[in-house]
């Protein structure tokens, strides 16, 4: 295990969590609420995804996350499979999609993957699975990814309405 997986302080775990719990929110306020339908439904100027790929991104991701912190909890070296998202926009069809439906479903799991971590005692943390991609990997390793990939896709939303 990398030495940048070792348990923080509480503070920052529950900092964590909090930035974690929050997201939700500061994408819906800062995101959904200012974007009109046609916006959100647009694809992104650049070429990339536009808002209506990204919400639903987040939300399947957020079903795998929420299953890989309740299996770092509740197993013993868990096994934590790599996924390729490429084609899940294609695939899944995200531009059908309603956003407002996927945001729902995702803040939705987002709250019950906080309360798990919420939940964590201060051993938990060290925790470890085995991940397809990144090997041993811990669950506070894990939940600054999460969050990681939270701040990417709301920046990368935030572009995707500028015109």
């Amino acid at each position: 295990m990398d030495e940048n997986q070792s348990v923080a302080s509480a503070g920052s775990r529950q900092e964590l969590v909090r930035t974690l719990e929050h997201f939700p929110a500061e994408l819906k306020r800062s995101v959904l609420d200012v974007a009109t339908r046609e916006q959100l439904l647009q694809p992104a100027f650049d070429g990339g995804w536009g808002v209506v790929e990204i919400i639903p991104h987040l939300r399947d991701w957020e079903e795998i996350y929420f299953n890989r912190v309740k299996s770092i909890l509740t197993e013993n070296r868990p096994a934590l499979p790599s996924f390729d998202d490429t084609l899940w926009s294609i695939e899944r069809d995200y531009r059908s999609v309603d956003p407002s439906d996927s945001f729902e479903a995702f803040a939705n799991r987002r709250s019950q993957t906080v309360e798990l971590l919420r939940n964590a005692g201060p051993d938990d943390w060290d925790r470890i699975g085995v991940h397809g991609y990144y090997g041993d990997i811990t669950l506070l390793w894990l939940a600054g990814h999460i969050a990681e990939h939270d701040a990417e896709h709301l920046q990368q939303s935030r572009d995707a309405l500028t015109v």
